[in-house]
């Protein structure tokens, strides 16, 4: 049960979760956005969504959500940063997982501060 909650979408395959004290990203569709990274040399995570010009003028103007054209998975790390392609996900599910890890991240920077 557990592993199909770690599943975003079918086929092809992307998953994201934490594991070990580490952030692990598989993605069939992109081989070289697999990755596993330590929690420690992350700063956060960020989703990002990629919307044509004419898209968001309907969006602002008009208030109707367009789906976007790509959203991107933005892993802010320590020395630079690590975009991954979202294609054909859920793109909720992808979101409350981001804010699941980000808050993973806070918890970890909180107890490590000194008092």
């Amino acid at each position: 049960m557990i592993q199909q909650e770690k599943v975003i979408r079918k086929n092809p395959l992307f998953e994201l979760y934490v594991e070990d004290h580490h952030v692990i990203v598989t993605n069939d569709d992109y081989v070289k956005d697999n990755c596993i990274i330590n929690m420690n040399t992350i700063s956060g995570l960020e989703l990002i969504r990629s919307l044509s010009f004419f898209d968001k003028i309907i969006e602002v103007s008009i208030g109707l959500w367009m789906q976007s054209k790509s959203d991107v998975l933005r892993i802010h790390l320590k020395n630079g940063f690590k975009d991954i392609v979202l294609t054909n996900c859920d793109i909720k599910k992808t979101a409350l997982i981001i804010y699941e890890i980000n808050h993973l991240l806070l918890k970890q920077e909180n107890n490590t501060k000194a008092i």
